[in-house]
């Protein structure tokens, strides 16, 4: 067994869950997931996808990912001297301008920076897709780290028609 698979799922709906296993009537334990049916606004959706790409890609690579001229791929730029995944790592901090930066790049539409997206940020926080990093009274340049799985980010982009994994630094 090499995974280990918490259960989202209160004890009162484990149990009611068994009960109608019982019956013959039960539904699937993947629909009552506190995460499995999320609604998010459309430009929510993009700034999580942001923060995803912010958290496990390496920001040395936003400019091969991210800028329309990059200029000439070096073959040192492959990963040669990286040993682990950054998804075996875990998620990494990252400043708001680095997320607003990717969030530009990547939406469609031209969004002009308002309250609106700063809100929809601090949504993402209060719903623990993203968690703040560091103090608060660091209101200049706070920090955040992405709180989500690889296949929930794969079902939100899959939503607005983004294929993460050609953004993803592991996956090259």
């Amino acid at each position: 067994m090499q995974s280990v698979y918490l259960r989202e799922v209160s004890s009162v709906q484990w149990e009611k869950l068994q009960q109608q296993v019982e019956k013959g009537e039960a539904e699937t334990p993947r629909a009552m997931s506190a995460h499995a049916h999320v609604e998010l606004p459309y430009y929510s959706k993009f700034l999580l996808i942001a923060a995803y790409l912010s958290s496990f890609n390496p920001a040395r690579t936003d400019r091969r990912f991210f800028l329309k001229h990059h200029g000439k791929i070096k073959t040192n730029f492959l990963k040669k001297h990286e040993k682990t995944s950054n998804h075996l790592l875990g998620p990494k901090p990252f400043p708001l301008d680095r997320l607003l930066a990717i969030f530009y790049s990547i939406v469609d539409s031209r969004v002009a920076p308002s309250a609106n997206v700063y809100s929809q940020i601090s949504s993402l926080v209060t719903l623990q897709l993203l968690c703040q990093v560091g103090h608060d009274d660091q209101l200049d340049s706070p920090k955040f780290k992405c709180a989500v799985s690889l296949d929930f980010i794969c079902a939100v982009a899959r939503t607005v028609g983004f294929d993460i994994i050609r953004y993803l630094y592991d996956f090259l």
